[in-house]
This record gives C-alpha cells, sequence and structure tokens, in this order.
C-alpha cells in the first residue's frame, strides 16, 4: 500500500519534460515513474537506455535529483535494483536534496535511500553490487559529513545500526547536525536526544563512548533528561555515563534533580545497580538520601550494596568464602572495614606465601576475627544438624549507615515501602536494631512493670487487698515516677536529636509524638495526683476517670512496644493494618445507623441517649428486647401504641445491620489483614526502622549535651564503619558455584562441531521451507546458499585455528 501510494506520488509529483521525451531515458523515467513494471523496465534497459541518467522526483514534500537506481530503492523494488545493477547500473550513484532548518545541500549514494525506512535487506542487496557503507558518505553542501552509522542511529532502526557495526562502522565519528552546522553530535547523542532506546542499548554494547562530563553531566545524558527518554537515562547511567563528576551543584546527578521527576531518579538508580563500582563509589550520602527518598528508586540500595569475594590463602592455595552457615534467617550482618583492607591483606598474605616480609598486626587480625564471627559464623568448624549453603556476600560503599540517623529517617518516612524488600534495607536495619535492641528491651520491661504498678495500684485503691495498702503504695509510686522521669528525658533527647537534623516540625506533627506527649503528661499528672492525695484520688469520681485512662494507656504503650520484637511484630502488624482499613466501612454505617437512630427517637418512646444505646445493642450486637423497644411503662400509661412501627425497625435494622453491615465487616477485615500478611515482612521492617531512629536521635541528642562523657562515649561508637552482609544464593543457581573461568571444563572441539551441525541443519530447513519457490526459481536461491557456505567456512577456518591454539597449549602443558 505504501509503495503503491509512493508510485501515485511519484507519477504526479516528478519532472512533467518525462512525459515528452521520446528517448530511451525518457522511456525508462516512464516506466520507473509509472508502474514499474518489471518487464517494461527490462525492456527499456535491453534496449540500450542508460541505467545511471538522471532524473527529478518527488516523494511526499521532499523534492530530490537522483537516478533509476535511487528511486528504485526507495520504493523498494528489489527485483528491479537487481535488473539495474545487472545492466551496470552504478551502485554508488547519488541523489540529492534540501534539508535542516538551514536548507542545506545534502547529497549521499543509493545505499542511504535505505535508511530512512530501516530497510536492511536492500541494504544488503546493494552490498552485494560493492556499496560502500564505510566512512562520511554523505555530504552536507558537497563537505563529507555524515556517516550510515549516525543516519541509522538518528532514524532509530537498531537493526540496521547492529548490521553497520558488525561492518567495522565507527560509532564514534562526530557529524555536523543539520539544523546547526556548528554543532557536532556522535550517533549516541542523537539517538539519546531523540529517545531511541534500542539504538542506545546496541551503540552502548558495541563499546559507544559517552561524552565526557562537563557542566552537569554528559551531554547525552542531558539530552535524555530533557526528553524525558526514561529508557535512555537508565541506559546511559548503565554504560558507564558519570553522574558524579564535577563540581558541586554542577554535576550530572544535579541536573538529574533539578528535573524533579521521580521516574528518571528512578531509572538512573536502577542503571546505577548495572554500572561499574567505581562509579558508585564517587556517590555521598546527600546524593543517595535524594535517591532512596523518591518512589520506586528502592534500587539505589542493590547500586550502593555491590557483590565481592572474600578471598584467602589455605595451603598455598587462593580460595574464596562460597559456603556459609546462616544461623539467622537468610541473612548475616557485619559491619567491618571497607573491601579495601580485605584485598590489601589478601596480597599481604600472598607476599608470606612468597617468602616475602610483611606486616600483619595482631590488632588488625582480633577485629578481622569478630567482623568474620558475624558474617561467616563457625567458618571453619563442622556443626552438627546444620549445614552450610551457598552464599553471596555485598559491601555496601558508603560507610556507615546503619548508624545514620538521616538514611534511618528516610526510611522510616515510608515514602517507598518496597525498599524494604532489598537485602542492603535488611542489613542496615537489622545492624541498627543490633545496637537498639537491650535499650528497647528495657524500655519494654519498664513500660510493662509501670501498667503493672497501675494495675496494682487500682487493687489498692478498690480496697481488694486492704492489708498491703500501707506499705505498697509508696514503693508503687516511687518506681513509677522514676520510670516517667525516665520516658520524659529520652522525650526532651530525642525532641533535641531532631532539632539537630532540622526535622523538628516533622517531629512535633508526628502522631506518635503527640501519642507519647499525651500519655507522659497523663502519667505524670495521674502520679503526682496520687503523691498529693491518695485519698482524694480514692473517692472523686473526675480523678478516678484520669487514672483509668492512664492505665489504659500504660498498656497501649506495651503494646507498641512489642512491635518491634520479631516474635510479636510480623504477627501483630497485619491484624493492627486492618483496623483503619475499617474507617470508610463506618462512614457508611454512621449514616445507616444515624437514620434507624432518627426514626425510632422521632416516636418519642425514649430519650435521645437510651434510644442510641437500644440502637447500638440492636445494630453491633443483635441484642435486644422488643418489650424494652416498645416501652411497656409508657404503653401502661395509657400513651399511643407504636407496636407496628417499633417492629419495623427491629426487624429492618437486624436484617441490614446485625446481618449484612456485620458480614461486611469481618469480610473488610478479612481483606485487609490479608493484604497486612502478604506485606508483613514490609510493616515489620517500617516499624523497626522507626523505633531505630529514635534510638539514634536520642544519641544525638545525648551527643549535644554539655556531658564531656557522654561526648567521648558517642565518639567511640560513631567510628565509620561499612555495612556486609551474606545472603543465600538462589537455589537454582546452587549447580553453579564453580568459577565461570575454569577452562578446564570447556571441550572446544564440542562446542565447534556442534555450531557445524547446527548450521547444516539451518541450511536444509530453510531448502526444506522454501522449496516450492526453489522449483519456481529452477534451483536453490544462490546468494542464500553463498550465505551459508561462506558462514561454514568460517566455522571450519575457527575449528582449525582452534586446533592449532590447542595443540600448542596441550604441549606446553606436557613440557
Amino acid at each position: 500500500m505504501y509503495s503503491n501510494n509512493v508510485v501515485a506520488l511519484v507519477r504526479e509529483q516528478s519532472d512533467l519534460s518525462a512525459s515528452d521525451d521520446p528517448s530511451l531515458d525518457g522511456r525508462l523515467r516512464r516506466c520507473l515513474i509509472g508502474r514499474g513494471l518489471y518487464q517494461e523496465v527490462k525492456q527499456v534497459l535491453e534496449d540500450k537506455a542508460d541505467p545511471n541518467c538522471q532524473l527529478k522526483y518527488k516523494l511526499g514534500p521532499k523534492e530530490f535529483d537522483g537516478t533509476p537506481l535511487t528511486l528504485a530503492v526507495k520504493l523498494d523494488k528489489p527485483n528491479i535494483v537487481r535488473l539495474l545493477m545487472i545492466h551496470r547500473a552504478d551502485a554508488q550513484s547519488v541523489y540529492s536534496m534540501k534539508a535542516g532548518r538551514t536548507g542545506v545541500l545534502w547529497k549521499g549514494p543509493a545505499v542511504c535511500a535505505t535508511v530512512a525506512k530501516g530497510n536492511l535487506s536492500m541494504m544488503r542487496l546493494l552490498v552485494e553490487y560493492e556499496a560502500n557503507l564505510q566512512g562520511r558518505v554523505i555530504s552536507f553542501n558537497d563537505e563529507p559529513n555524515v556517516t550510515l552509522l549516525y543516519d541509522a542511529s538518528y532514524f532509530g532502526h537498531a537493526h540496521l545500526v547492529r548490521y553497520l557495526l558488525q561492518q567495522r562502522g565507527n560509532p564514534d565519528t562526530p557529524v555536523k547536525f543539520q539544523d546547526d552546522m556548528s554543532i557536532t553530535k556522535t550517533a549516541l547523542q542523537v539517538s539519546a536526544s531523540l529517545g531511541h532506546d534500542e539504538v542506545v542499548r546496541v551503540l552502548l554494547s558495541a563499546k559507544a563512548q559517552i561524552s565526557h562530563a562537563v557542566d552537569f553531566g554528559p551531554q547525552e545524558l542531558k539530552d535524555a533528561i530533557d526528553g524525558c527518554h526514561v529508557e535512555v537515562v537508565r541506559l546511559l547511567v548503565e554504560g558507564g555515563a558519570d553522574l558524579f563528576a564535577g563540581e558541586e551543584e554542577r554535576r550530572g546527578v544535579d541536573y538529574l534533580f533539578q528535573a524533579n521527576n521521580a521516574v528518571l531518579t528512578a531509572a538512573a538508580a536502577k542503571g546505577l545497580r548495572g554500572c561499574d563500582e567505581d562509579v558508585v563509589a564517587c556517590i555521598d550520602l546527600k546524593d543517595f538520601l535524594r535517591f532512596l527518598a523518591t518512589p520506586d528508586a528502592e534500587e539505589i540500595l542493590s547500586a550502593i550494596f555491590r557483590k565481592c569475594e572474600l578471598r584467602y590463602w589455605k595451603n598455598e592455595k587462593r580460595v574464596a568464602w562460597k559456603t556459609a552457615y546462616l544461623p539467622h534467617g537468610d541473612l548475616n550482618v557485619a559491619v567491618g572495614p571497607p573491601k579495601g583492607h580485605f584485598d590489601d591483606k589478601f596480597h599481604k598474605e600472598m607476599e608470606l606465601a612468597a617468602g616475602v616480609r610483611s606486616s600483619l598486626t595482631d590488632r588488625d587480625h582480633e577485629l578481622e576475627e569478630e567482623f568474620f564471627k558475624q558474617l561467616l559464623p563457625y567458618r571453619f568448624q563442622r556443626l552438627e544438624y546444620t549445614t552450610q549453603v551457598p552464599i553471596e556476600i555485598s559491601h555496601c560503599v558508603l560507610p556507615g549507615l546503619h548508624r545514620n540517623p538521616e538514611v534511618l529517617w528516610v526510611l522510616a518516612s515510608g515514602v517507598n515501602d518496597r525498599v524494604f524488600d532489598e537485602k542492603g534495607a535488611h542489613a542496615i536495619i537489622n545492624l541498627a536494631w543490633r545496637e537498639t535492641y537491650r535499650g528497647h528491651f528495657l524500655s519494654f520491661t519498664l513500660d510493662l512493670l509501670v501498667a503493672c504498678l497501675f494495675w496494682s495500684l487500682a487493687f489498692l485503691m478498690n480496697k481488694e487487698y486492704y492489708w498491703l495498702e500501707e506499705w505498697m503504695i509508696w514503693p508503687c509510686l516511687i518506681v513509677a515516677a522514676l520510670a516517667w522521669l525516665r520516658n520524659a528525658v529520652i522525650e526532651i533527647l530525642q525532641c533535641l536529636g531532631f532539632y539537630v537534623y532540622g526535622k523538628l516540625r516533622d517531629y512535633f506533627l508526628s502522631l506518635d509524638t503527640l501519642a507519647d506527649a499525651f500519655r507522659i503528661f497523663l502519667t505524670g499528672f495521674s502520679l503526682a495526683a496520687l503523691v498529693i492525695d491518695w485519698k482524694a484520688c480514692a473517692e472523686r469520681q473526675d480523678l478516678r476517670l484520669v487514672f483509668a485512662i492512664t492505665g489504659f494507656v500504660c498498656w497501649l504503650r506495651v503494646l507498641n512496644t512489642l512491635k518491634g520484637f520479631e516474635s510479636t511484630g510480623k504477627p501483630m502488624l497485619p491484624i493492627l493494618q486492618a483496623i483503619p482499613a475499617t474507617v470508610p466501612f463506618f462512614f457508611v454505617v454512621f449514616c445507616w445507623f444515624a437514620g434507624f437512630l432518627h426514626m425510632y427517637y422521632s416516636f418519642g418512646l425514649m430519650s435521645w441517649w437510651s434510644s442510641m444505646m437500644i440502637m447500638w445493642r440492636l445494630g453491633f450486637l443483635a441484642d435486644f428486647s422488643r418489650n424494652e423497644m416498645r416501652n411497656v411503662t409508657i404503653l401502661s400509661q395509657g400513651e399511643a401504641d407504636w407496636t407496628w412501627p417499633v417492629d419495623i425497625v427491629l426487624v429492618a435494622m437486624g436484617v441490614s445491620m446485625s446481618i449484612i453491615m456485620m458480614n461486611i465487616l469481618i469480610g473488610v477485615l478479612a481483606e485487609s489483614y490479608n493484604r497486612g500478611w502478604e506485606h508483613r515482612e514490609r510493616l515489620f521492617l517500617l516499624e523497626r526502622s522507626r523505633l531505630v531512629l529514635q534510638h539514634f536521635t536520642i544519641y544525638t541528642g545525648w551527643k549535644h549535651c554539655p556531658c564531656a562523657c557522654v561526648k567521648r562515649r558517642i565518639q567511640c561508637e560513631a567510628n565509620s564503619q561499612h555495612v556486609w552482609f551474606a545472603n543465600a544464593k538462589d537455589p537454582s543457581t546452587w549447580g553453579e558455584i564453580q568459577s565461570q573461568y575454569d577452562a578446564d571444563v570447556m571441550n572446544v572441539h564440542e562446542k565447534i562441531t556442534e555450531l557445524r551441525r547446527e548450521i547444516r541443519e539451518m541450511h536444509e530447513k530453510m531448502l526444506e521451507k522454501h522449496q516450492d519457490r526453489a522449483e519456481a526459481l529452477q534451483g536453490p536461491d544462490p546468494i542464500m546458499s553463498r550465505r551459508l557456505g561462506n558462514l561454514e567456512s568460517c566455522v571450519q577456518g575457527m575449528q582449525a585455528k582452534m586446533d592449532v591454539v590447542l595443540s600448542k597449549l596441550g604441549g606446553s602443558r606436557g613440557s
């Protein structure tokens, strides 16, 4: 359909003088411009028409000055192209046009006409007739400029780019841009600016060079960011585009953040995961926090946690740790020196094995042994009833993340809950929890003690055990007061810590902070009232009510502290998450309930409070008394009988609320609980990150206290250490423990022989598939046969060369 439309346009818009030209060249023009029938063109060429004559034609808005060959290529007529080449058409015949905003004179050979539509088969056909693919084949204003590889990249045809690279095209040739001749671009730059991600992928796989970072990073990356080409940004970063080179605030990563596009930032994080470690090693804490705080950019954790090998010497052999015991689930975590430390140690051990004097201090040995006890426990022991599993070891390129409140703040904010699926987040939180555990367990113990003390005070206030009242009241009050004082000091230190990090506003707006402030105030008020006048608290209803609410809040505090322990937190959190999910349901139920309450209260049988309690019992508890609803006392006094309206309300509300609505509530709770149970690991790590955040902000508050001993303690603990973890490999890869460089298990002869057999079978299948066509052509396609023959010859040559190499290797081993 496309070719027919093109032919129609050519017929209408071509050079009109061709219709009056009686020469052979004129006849050839009319044949091509017309229907372009093979027999007609063949007859004209056999009559000695010039296959290289010049003709003008117009395709769409573009006007061209070319030859019959260039027109046949553009019209995608391979049979006519072959016919023209047989009659000695010049494969290098040129066509021209006006291009770009400045109207430069564009000239190029016929093979260029295949690029715009991505016609690889036509390009291969022209190559068979020795069309040139190398160099600057396209000229602007008679100046050689554009390569075919650049042109194919411009139009976004990845298959053409791949083919031209196979033909030794140079992807790094700079080309003057047709819209502005003062600008030069490479194939990678133009494809990145236009968003041709598949072309970018092919060019990067061919080692195309990314330009050096200048202001705001490499030009390719800036163009991709400006065009919001998400996949291109990922590919460029993965391919080595340096985000972190340059001056502060003028780096590529700064340009990325200025775009304020979460999708682009997440794509860059994904690209950093696959790039070289040297690039990621330049990231600083500020940049990491920006990535971590971006939704869907959780893969930044995989980027900064890099897999590595820990090697050591054993019996004068190099050995790497490949297996380990995992006593705490699927992850061992540890803090230790950077990876370079262990590389240096390995080289020192290698020097010692070679007899070269080297220094290994006892202090270093002690620190490393403590590190290995955490990362690879029992590594030299054989434990009964448990076995080692294949592992992968990863280390963090940034130090001290597990003790940095800013990192913990981002994790605890929950802006991206999928971050907790990353092993790096597990390691950071588990290491932070290792330091937090004792303090949190102490808080839990004291909270439980305070709740039990208030329960004991309630016993004494109600004189259940009056003989204990004289000697038990004051010890209970003193212990509860000391625990309250500790909680108040901790809250003040936490407030100071958040102030240091500029998060004071967020701290005060947090619901947890408001709940803690309310609990501390209420507990302090109750204890003060009990200390000042125990007897008044026991007798006055308002003080007893405050005391009762305080006891309730204390038990809620115990429940909250239980969320940090794995044995209780993981089962509890889905339950607690299911409760807020019922809020929309109760909005619906409230209107339904208010309607029935309004109806019943309008009967005038009871007061509004009594009416509401009766409706509550009927709607939510299915507990009712028909006589109570009818108010038999009023009926006995001769008032109007509301029996049938009351019965209607009873039946309607009982069916709609007690049966239907309450069962829907059960379904809502079950669905919400099921979602919470599926993501219980995320919920638990989110809650634990909040707890460790509180711990380290309290320590930050201590750091800014005037007490010198506290400062020394904090400075000692704040020593920069890197996070390491060892996790179990995927069971599907357990059979791949051997090194990928083990050449002894590779049989080259078998692989070459198998390749030859596959090529021969492919040749036979293609001949069978096209048998009908081959019979019509009176034999197999000579071009296809020649290609397959050349391929098989190449394989045979490869096998001969490999035989020579292997024979030399065998001779060297024997010697």
